[in-house]
Formats: structure tokens, C-alpha cells, sequence
């Protein structure tokens, strides 16, 4: 993996915890503990990352 591929990968990371973590955030807040939204959010985030990277991979972008 060279340099350029593994920063965008960083980039990919960040955004998806972000995204990840805020949308658990808000799920805790309305229907459970504000704690295991945002880390089941954080979990979702980090798979959805790599799937969109499998899946972009396969179609040669």
C-alpha cells in the first residue's frame, strides 16, 4: 500500500467513525444508552468503511 492509498484510507477511516459515531450518538440519546450507541456506532462505521472499500476495489476504482 503506498503512501497515497493508505492516506485516503486514514481520510475513508475518520469519516466513517465520524458518521459512524454520530449517528450511534443519536440513536443512544432516543433508544438506548447513549454509551453503547456510540460505540455500536463506531463499530458500524469502521465495517461500512471496509465494505465500501471491497466493493470499490472490485469494481477497479
Amino acid at each position: 500500500m503506498n503512501s497515497d492509498k493508505r492516506q485516503e484510507f486514514k481520510e475513508a477511516l475518520k469519516r466513517g467513525l465520524l458518521i459512524g459515531g454520530a449517528v450511534g450518538v443519536l440513536g443512544g440519546l432516543f433508544f438506548m444508552d447513549i454509551r453503547r450507541g456510540l460505540i455500536l456506532g463506531l463499530v458500524g462505521g469502521f465495517f461500512a468503511v471496509l465494505t465500501r472499500r471491497a466493493i470499490d476495489k472490485r469494481k477497479g476504482k
